[in-house]
């Protein structure tokens, strides 16, 4: 820096330094090279410089507010990077929650269906239904259920999984699955109610 060098010219100086500097380690023209350097962040804020409110002041006289305002800009960014990351912990911690009560639940409906709840559920054969029939389905349910494995429901298409190894990504599959199930059974009840059921 140059004495009585106004901000414009320092910004000048150096953008020249940097263009020169990438010139002849490239092989470009200067007017490339400066090209390029003013569109990083360096050279935007160089660019700005030369251009702002602050271009005719005396560059020594101004360089310890710069110093004052790159800490503060610094620090500032440093705040903006730690409240991202407490929003992505945040997330993260809120994701974890969400898969952890998901899970339990899933165990808690296995062990119901382990101790024959859709037997409990279908209660007696509907007009057109075979009580054997009823009786095999609960049985193969209580079975899967024995064997740990849960519906998955996608693209119209069921299949089963241990829930031990669900994932979350399984988590729409499942749950559509879950109330495809209840809705054939809250369908069937209203059938039941239909034939003269009880309440």
């Amino acid at each position: 820096m140059q004495e009585n060098q106004s901000v414009s010219e320092m910004a000048t100086e150096v953008l020249a330094r940097q263009a020169a500097a990438r010139a002849k380690q490239t092989g470009e023209s200067f007017d490339a090279a400066l090209k390029t350097v003013l569109q990083t962040e360096a050279g935007r804020r160089l660019g700005r410089l030369r251009e702002g409110p602050n271009r005719d002041e005396r560059a020594e006289l101004w360089q310890p507010n710069l110093l004052r305002e790159r800490a503060e800009e610094r620090r500032q960014a440093r705040l903006r990077e730690e409240r991202r990351r407490q929003r992505e912990e945040e997330r993260r911690r809120a994701r974890k929650a969400a898969w952890e009560s998901f899970m339990r639940k899933e165990r808690r409906e296995l062990e119901l269906r382990k101790d024959g709840q859709l037997a409990g559920l279908l209660g007696e054969a509907l007009a057109g239904e075979s009580s054997a029939a009823l009786l095999r389905l609960a049985k193969e349910d209580q079975r899967q259920a024995e064997e740990g494995l849960v519906a998955l429901t996608s693209n119209g298409r069921t299949y089963y999984k241990p829930v031990e190894e669900l994932t979350e990504e399984d988590m729409a599959a499942r749950i559509a699955a879950y109330r495809l199930r209840e809705a054939w059974l809250k369908e069937r009840r209203d059938r039941w109610l239909d034939y003269g059921g009880g309440a």
